[in-house]
C-alpha cells in the first residue's frame, strides 16, 4: 500500500529507478540519499548575510524585517536538541539574545548610537521585540521632530518674503535706527 502511496506522489520519470528497489524502508532512503541537498551552503550564506545586514538608511521596520527574514529561514535549518531539564528554555533564552545583539549591532550608529548604549548598559538583555519597540518609537519621535522643525522653518521663510522681518533704509529710518529703539518692520508694524 504505502508502495503505491509513494508511485502516485513521485514524478512518474522516477517510476521505473524504483520499480525493483524492492521494500519500501528501501525506496524511501535510496531516494533521500539521491535528492537530499546539504544545508550548509544556504546555512553559510544566510548567516553571512546576517553578519552583513545593517540599517544604513532604511526605516527601523523594512531593517528589522530583513532580519526577520534571515532568522526564520535560519530556524528552518536549525537542529534543537530534545530538552532535558530546562536546557531548552535556557537554549531559547540564548538565541533570543544573540538576536538582539546582531539586531542593535546592525543600528545606523548616528541616529540609534544611544539606544544601543542604553540597552547595553541594562543587566539583564532586554527581549528583541522590547528593544524594536524602544527603536521604533525613537524613529517616530525623531520623525515629529523633524516635521515640526521644517514647519518652523516654513513659517520664518514666508514671514520674511512677507515682508515681515525687514526694516526700510530710508534716511529717516537710519536715524532712528541710531536711537535706543530697535527698527519697525514697515509691513507689520512691529
Amino acid at each position: 500500500m504505502i508502495k503505491a502511496w509513494l508511485r502516485t506522489v513521485i514524478d512518474e520519470k522516477l517510476h521505473s529507478s524504483i520499480t525493483f528497489s524492492g521494500t519500501v524502508t528501501k525506496i524511501w532512503n535510496e531516494l533521500k540519499e539521491r535528492y537530499s541537498a546539504g544545508n550548509a551552503p544556504r546555512v553559510h550564506q544566510l548567516k553571512s548575510d546576517l553578519n552583513e545586514c545593517k540599517q544604513g538608511t532604511r526605516f527601523v521596520v523594512e531593517y528589522y524585517t530583513a532580519l526577520k527574514m534571515i532568522w526564520d529561514e535560519l530556524a528552518g535549518y536549525s537542529k534543537v536538541p530534545t530538552c532535558t531539564y530546562g536546557a531548552g528554555a535556557a537554549l531559547t533564552r540564548e538565541r533570543e539574545e544573540e538576536k538582539v545583539h546582531q539586531f542593535i549591532m546592525g543600528f545606523n550608529s548616528a541616529l540609534y548610537g544611544h539606544i544601543r548604549s542604553n540597552l547595553l548598559m541594562e543587566d539583564n538583555l532586554t527581549s528583541l521585540s522590547r528593544a524594536y519597540a524602544l527603536v521604533l518609537r525613537e524613529e517616530r519621535h525623531k520623525a515629529v521632530t523633524r516635521i515640526q522643525e521644517e514647519k518652523t522653518e516654513m513659517d520664518m521663510a514666508a514671514k520674511t518674503s512677507s515682508g515681515c522681518g525687514r526694516s526700510t533704509t530710508s534716511p529717516q529710518k537710519e536715524a532712528d535706527a541710531e536711537s535706543p529703539l530697535p527698527p519697525k518692520c514697515t509691513y507689520c508694524k512691529k
